[in-house]
């Protein structure tokens, strides 16, 4: 039986947790320039698709916190797509084979990159959407990665703390946690982790 976490049906308008690793756990970054092309991919096929409200990018594995669009984009009906969320499932594989193909190409390396399956978590409340885009976020010092998540460089922490341009939806972010203040009250505390769900 399929695992609920790679089941789980995209659908419009629903906010989901996405995550996934390299296979046997291998490193799916290998330089500065992965992460950075991994970020321009996801700006290239996901910003019109859904909102990203958080993520973070890590050695071997990454985060994603979204909530899919409730409406078609301009030019996709060429594509005989019409389900919003059917369009995220498309351009979210794009994502993950263009990045895939790079990777092996440039690392002389042949098979799959990523574990085969992406997970997807559906968020069902607006307290468990908060605890994810901590969870997003705190994951690099969860592992040892860096001694303060507020300082690593591949996570969407800090462009939602300041004021400058960003592809992360800020100010739906800021909205959840009822503004910036909130945001960096929940983000300064260590949340007990939800044992209910096996995230890795």
């Amino acid at each position: 039986m399929s695992s609920i976490k790679t089941s789980t049906p995209i659908l419009a308008g629903q906010y989901y947790h996405l995550f996934n690793r390299g296979t046997n756990r291998q490193d799916i970054f290998f330089s500065t320039d992965n992460y950075k092309y991994f970020l321009k991919l996801m700006d290239k096929f996901l910003s019109k698709y859904m909102s990203i409200l958080s993520y973070c990018l890590l050695p071997n594995h990454f985060h994603m916190v979204v909530k899919i669009n409730d409406r078609q984009p301009p030019n996709t009906n060429a594509n005989k797509l019409k389900d919003c969320g059917q369009l995220a499932v498309r351009q979210l594989m794009k994502l993950f084979i263009t990045y895939a193909m790079s990777i092996n190409t440039k690392e002389k390396r042949t098979g799959n990159l990523f574990a085969p399956k992406y997970k997807r978590l559906n968020i069902s409340s607006d307290e468990y959407l908060k605890y994810l885009i901590f969870y997003t976020h705190y994951n690099p010092e969860k592992h040892g990665i860096i001694k303060n998540f507020s300082s690593y460089t591949f996570s969407s922490y800090n462009a939602i703390c300041s004021n400058k341009a960003t592809k992360i939806d800020r100010d739906l972010v800021l909205d959840i946690y009822d503004g910036r203040d909130n945001f960096l009250k929940y983000h300064n505390v260590v949340h007990e982790e939800r044992k209910e769900l096996e995230l890795e």
